[in-house]
């Protein structure tokens, strides 16, 4: 049978008012008391009953998750960080992924309706924000985007996620510092997310120097995109980029392959740099120098944010936006502008 606070109470020789204060409720003992008491009960094996704590708090000490955890490696590592935040803090997470069965207001509706206490998510560049986050902000309910900024400022919506401006300006940086002056830019997308602010800070960075040129050229979005037909282009352009920054760790493949397609060896003739760091930065040859992204540190600063927001129980505070500054990792692909540039 289950140890109960009356098992506890009789074993420590005091009541169970002390025991239920020992186990968190309100009121006041003696530390020694308190402390005899917790050693007690964990001898004993005891297991407190969560539900019942949570209703005593008028919290149900779970929280929505909805993002594709099993899209990426990125994606999984960012789960990672969230699930240990917020397990550390005795809370279970109810995770839906998008799908095109359940429409995404439907899953917000369903975690809603089991009485999350808030809901973390990262939602697709399809997923309008008006519409879908109205249903939980009118209940009181705080949420937390991770990794993708809602659009509208309007929305007292938090944000933690990569500082994507800031990572660019490093590997806009480290080019111009290696000399090069005529640069190139290849993205995909048009929806405002982590590519857009990426290529704008890129592209900021190099106007800040006279001297300096850059081009970008975005290629259209599709699963299996690589940079390839983008590349092409780009490097029969005159005068042709010694170097070239790609907005996703995948682009730099079709850069790699259309390289070598034109007889140019990286780095000799052509710098390659990506951003994430995923997998395949350091399976491709040369390895590709790129901007280390922190998954696990956003995830989980965002699970600390939404279980601050919890506590303080008022979404009418100011709106936060936490910004992870990615590390460059220098690797082989990123080498000084040739001599003829």
């Amino acid at each position: 049978m289950p140890i109960t606070l009356k098992d506890i109470a009789e074993r420590a020789k005091v009541s169970q008012a002390a025991v239920s204060i020992a186990m968190g409720s309100s009121g006041r003992i003696s530390d020694e008391t308190r402390k005899r008491i917790l050693k007690i009960a964990n001898e004993m094996g005891y297991r407190p009953n969560l539900l019942v704590h949570g209703i005593q708090k008028g919290r149900t000490m779970t929280v929505g998750v909805l993002m594709n955890f099993m899209q990426d490696a990125f994606n999984a590592r960012l789960f990672n960080g969230i699930h240990d935040n917020l397990s550390t803090a005795n809370y279970v997470p109810i995770v839906l992924m998008p799908s095109k069965v359940t429409p995404v207001l439907d899953q917000i509706h369903s975690l809603i309706d089991r009485r999350v206490d808030g809901i973390l998510l990262r939602p697709s560049a399809e997923a309008l924000w008006e519409r879908h986050l109205n249903e939980a902000l009118d209940r009181n309910v705080p949420v937390v985007s991770v990794d993708v900024e809602p659009q509208a400022e309007t929305h007292h919506i938090d944000f933690v996620g990569t500082d994507d401006i800031g990572g660019a300006q490093m590997a806009a940086d480290a080019l111009l510092e290696a000399n090069h002056k005529h640069l190139g830019v290849i993205t995909t997308g048009s929806f405002p997310d982590g590519m857009y602010f990426r290529r704008e800070g890129f592209e900021k960075r190099v106007a800040e120097h006279r001297h300096a040129t850059c081009v970008s050229i975005s290629e259209p979005w599709r699963f299996d995109i690589d940079g390839y037909d983008a590349a092409m282009k780009m490097l029969t352009l005159n005068p042709r980029p010694t170097a070239i920054f790609v907005t996703m760790d995948q682009l730099a493949r079709g850069v790699y392959r259309a390289a070598k397609e034109m007889g140019l060896s990286i780095p000799g003739d052509l710098s390659v740099v990506g951003f994430a760091d995923n997998p395949i930065a350091t399976l491709l040859d040369p390895k590709l120098t790129t901007l280390h992204q922190l998954p696990e540190e956003i995830g989980g600063r965002a699970a600390s944010l939404l279980l601050q927001r919890i506590k303080e129980g008022d979404q009418q505070s100011e709106r936060e936006r936490i910004l992870i500054k990615p590390d460059l990792a220098v690797r082989d692909s990123m080498g000084p502008a040739p001599a003829d540039s």
